[in-house]
């Protein structure tokens, strides 16, 4: 977004309206246009029958670039099925999905060593079962290669979402609440400044409004600028 826009946008008062879902054990879930989709299919899986007579599969595919959020909306599927996270097949989990449990294998695209006739026959058991599946990935899922036929034609059949980043305007309404609620007070010039300059994600933001709220407290005095350029390089050098 070009900085003359930027300053014309982003201000307190027209900051975007925010939405919340609580996670267990979890930072609250920031609901808005680019997951409010992949969200709604998550909640469907309150009913796992529903969900796979309407969608032919009870599997649900994610994928959007790290730290879009897809882990967050696993953990908030992981609340709604009582999934289990995998990150090996194993015959451990295969026993597991005979007994009608649900699974998450999150990001997908990045296992080491996949054998596909075992992943194609959990799969299997899984819809014999009544279990379902949440797959994340960081790419398209038919932009992976998978080299077993009936794999491939599997997954490419169950119902598919993507996430993004979230944009300027996300990001800014969320710095504001993050720093209303600690009683941090920035002028919109500094919050453009951040938002220019800091990691788009929604944990970078938590993170910086988190840190900067301890500094404020040790030092107990005004927030200045080179605090601010402090916490974003620890913020941008973050996972």
């Amino acid at each position: 977004m070009k900085n003359h826009k930027m300053n014309g946008i982003l201000n307190r008062q027209l900051a975007l309206p925010l939405s919340f879902r609580i996670v267990n054990d979890h930072n609250n879930f920031i609901l808005n246009n680019t997951n409010k989709i992949a969200l709604s299919l998550i909640d469907e899986f309150a009913n796992i029958k529903n969900f796979s007579r309407k969608y032919n599969f009870p599997v649900l595919i994610l994928h959007g670039p790290s730290r879009s959020g897809k882990t967050h909306l696993a953990h908030i599927y992981k609340q709604i099925t009582k999934a289990e996270f995998i990150n090996k097949l194993s015959s451990f989990y295969l026993k597991k999905a005979k007994l009608g449990q649900s699974f998450i294998i999150d990001n997908l695209d990045k296992l080491e060593d996949l054998n596909e006739e075992f992943l194609f026959y959990f799969f299997n058991e899984i819809l014999l079962n009544s279990g379902s599946l949440l797959i994340t990935t960081t790419k398209p899922i038919n932009n992976i290669r998978f080299n077993l036929q009936d794999l491939r034609s599997r997954i490419n059949s169950c119902i598919s979402t993507k996430i993004d980043l979230p944009d300027d305007e996300i990001l800014y309404a969320i710095l504001i609440k993050e720093l209303d609620d600690k009683k941090l007070f920035l002028n919109d010039k500094a919050c453009i400044y951040i938002i220019k300059r800091i990691k788009r994600s929604y944990k970078s933001i938590l993170n910086f409004v988190k840190y900067l709220d301890r500094i404020s407290l040790e030092e107990k005095k005004g927030i200045n600028l080179k605090q601010i350029k402090d916490v974003l390089n620890i913020v941008n050098l973050e996972v």
